[in-house]
């Protein structure tokens, strides 16, 4: 074949250049288990020291034991001297132990882990989301007494078994949502005294009188409120709170004590603590009072003031509480 011959064959190339192609769909799978993923309350996972345990964590909850157990009984039953038997006493709970034994399975986040459950330091709250226990959401405060990790052959696979001892020095599961309720006097004062007495007396069941709202205990056992008192307009005298449960009042009052516009006062039933702005005001509680829990079931919290302005009202916070 000659060059003439070649030249009848031949055509021009032209080269192009294609446009880009948009890479391939990547399938959305959503977030990698983590144990430093958030805490949503989700069934059967809980949290502590912001670490995520169970579901979308690479820490599996093998097993939780003592949650539901009954603590361990304080008595103070006393012996009977020659003869069989005690005499009774009052029985208290004791301390909560919850053991949790848990499944690493991220070797990365093996640290964190144990850092989080280091012994010692104050309570923190472990919250928990198991269905059928305190409401579904629950949580406790408990430090680590015991920490134990199993170096076996699963070690060594990657599947590090972690044992960890929490102990709750208050033994009572709350809900993990704090309720909160607004008390206000019942027949404002307007400023002036109720002494002297003029009989008959007015007992707040007129047109004046205010509603308490209703402040239920969703739990089995007694529960410890804090109550809040920030009068807004003027001072007040010698607050009160009075419980009433089941056609039972118990009352809580204070004696010479005076608490001015923008002061806080706050009364810690749990702790039995009184303070305002801070400081200790437990001489002023009237030593007839009672330092009150909130029972199982629907209760009403009256306050009164022996004087203030119209208005006033306090803040009730708690939490259902199991056994």
């Amino acid at each position: 074949m000659t060059g003439s011959d070649l030249d009848l064959w031949s055509e021009p190339v032209t080269f192009r250049t294609l446009p880009e192609l948009p890479p391939p769909a990547q399938p959305d799978i959503g977030p990698q288990p983590s144990a430093h993923n958030p805490y949503t309350a989700a069934p059967w996972t809980a949290t502590w020291g912001g670490l995520l345990l169970g579901e979308d964590s690479t820490v599996v909850l093998e097993e939780v034991a003592g949650l539901l157990d009954a603590p361990d009984v304080r008595t103070s039953d006393a012996e009977l001297l020659q003869r069989d038997g005690l005499t009774p006493g009052t029985d208290y709970m004791g301390a909560r132990t919850v053991t949790l034994t848990m499944l690493a399975l991220d070797d990365h986040e093996l640290p964190a882990l144990l850092a989080a459950f280091a012994p010692g330091g104050a309570e923190r709250p472990f919250e928990f989301a198991f269905p059928g226990i305190a409401g579904g959401r629950g949580r406790l405060l408990g430090r680590v007494r015991k920490r134990a990790v199993t170096v076996d052959r699963d070690f060594h696979a990657g599947r590090r078994r972690v044992t960890v001892e929490l102990v709750a020095t208050d033994p009572r599961l709350y809900s993990a949502d704090e309720a909160r309720a607004t008390v206000a006097v019942a027949v404002p004062r307007e400023g002036q005294p109720i002494f002297p007495m003029v009989f008959p007396l007015d007992l707040g069941d007129g047109p004046g009188t205010r509603g308490a709202p209703d402040i239920t205990n969703a739990g089995s056992v007694d529960t410890w409120p804090l109550i809040r008192l920030t009068p807004a307009t003027g001072e007040i005298r010698d607050p009160s709170l009075t419980l009433v449960h089941n056609g039972s009042r118990k009352r809580f009052a204070t004696r010479g004590l005076r608490v001015g516009r923008g002061d806080a006062l706050v009364i810690d039933m749990a702790r039995r603590r009184i303070t305002l702005n801070g400081a200790s005001r437990f001489g002023q509680v009237d030593p007839g009072s009672a330092w009150f829990a909130l029972p199982p079931g629907a209760n009403t919290l009256q306050l009164d003031v022996l004087e203030g302005p119209e208005g006033v009202t306090a803040d009730v916070l708690w939490r259902s509480a199991w056994m």
